[in-house]
């Protein structure tokens, strides 16, 4: 881990005209630790360690591959917008969605195949969702599961669902700017008429991933691995099926209020990025031999996660999970009512 950090460190920087000091105004920190969010960034780039078979150089290469990737992807402003982003009548298909948690605590996605219609919306729509979704289920993992777990459904499947260039995107995903993520893939249901497809699809897969993939032929089997109360009433659970909440009237000028309050914004973005300088000058020390910052790290680490939660609300928007209770981020209301109290003034503090 040490070495790793010393090589992601030296590779953001190396290129960099800014003084050592100043490094976190480097776009990539940025990247680094939006994409780190609430978790300990030793636990996220520990996934790029692992994925590479604990190989350093090459777990850096794949790491700054993906921060590349997410600022050309617009990831960012993705998670900024949230559903705004995508079209909201394939939010309406209830096509895929989070649900419950399975018997090993990870949460669990389901995917309804026939729900999919190849062509039906524009593929770089749905490929947003696909993102989204990823980065809406990390909100979901509680300490210290860091993997998911997907159910395909393929009750009703016709080749007319069948969208290799989606599957292949999802495949990239995962293995390659999400590692580590996945910890079982169930597919309930697959027709005969999917046997043709899945031989195509299993030479695109790592043998890692393929690994976590089972085939369940009847949809009771499904609690062998997953509580009743986390399976929707559609596959025989006895939890209510999952319908999309569009945002209210109210959602939209909350959203708007954070928007337009460029000062608070300006205010937890410094606060951030000085968390992010404290926690790297230790890492470097930590890194280079200096087990006498352990105990300061800890408590960066911690002022890291706190000072990202203040800058959640500026970069990042309420879901359809928010509304139907199923993910509580209360930072979202506390900042809310401190624009509201401090509008006149135009001052939030924090």
């Amino acid at each position: 881990m040490k070495s790793l950090w010393l090589l992601l460190i030296n590779e953001i920087s190396k290129d960099s005209t800014l003084a050592q000091n100043q490094l976190v105004n480097s776009g990539q920190y940025d990247d680094l630790f939006r994409a780190s969010a609430y978790d300990d960034p030793d636990i996220l780039i520990l996934r790029w360690l692992r994925a590479r078979k604990f190989d350093a150089d090459a777990a850096v290469r794949q790491l700054i591959d993906t921060l590349k990737w997410r600022r050309e992807w617009g990831v960012d402003k993705l998670i900024a917008n949230g559903e705004k982003e995508l079209v909201e009548d394939e939010l309406l298909t209830d096509k895929s969605y989070f649900l419950g948690k399975d018997r090993e605590n990870r949460p669990v996605i389901y995917i309804h195949a026939k729900d999919h219609i190849k062509d039906e919306f524009p593929v770089h729509a749905t490929q947003k969702l696909a993102i989204l979704s990823v980065e809406t289920g990390r909100k979901l993992l509680e300490y210290p599961t860091e993997t998911v777990t997907i159910v395909i459904d393929m009750n009703g499947f016709s080749m007319s669902n069948m969208d290799y260039q989606l599957v292949k995107f999802f495949i990239f995903l995962l293995e390659n700017h999400y590692p580590e993520s996945l910890g079982l893939a169930l597919i309930l249901h697959a027709p005969f008429i999917f046997q043709s497809c899945w031989s195509i699809i299993r030479h695109w897969l790592d043998p890692v991933v393929e690994a976590k993939i089972r085939f369940i032929r009847h949809v009771d089997d499904l609690q062998e691995y997953i509580h009743s109360n986390s399976i929707p009433r559609r596959l025989n659970g006895t939890h209510p099926d999952y319908h999309y909440i569009p945002p209210t009237d109210e959602d939209l000028k909350i959203l708007k209020e954070f928007h337009n309050d460029k000062q608070g914004r300006k205010i937890v973005r410094a606060n951030h990025r000085k968390a992010m300088q404290i926690y790297l000058d230790l890492t470097l020390k930590w890194a280079k031999g200096d087990d006498s910052v352990i105990e300061q790290r800890k408590q960066a680490t911690k002022q890291l996660r706190d000072t990202f939660e203040k800058l959640v609300p500026y970069f990042q928007t309420r879901t359809s999970y928010h509304r139907a209770g199923i993910i509580h981020e209360p930072i979202f209301d506390t900042v809310y009512h401190k624009i509201c109290a401090n509008k006149e003034s135009n001052i939030v503090e924090f």
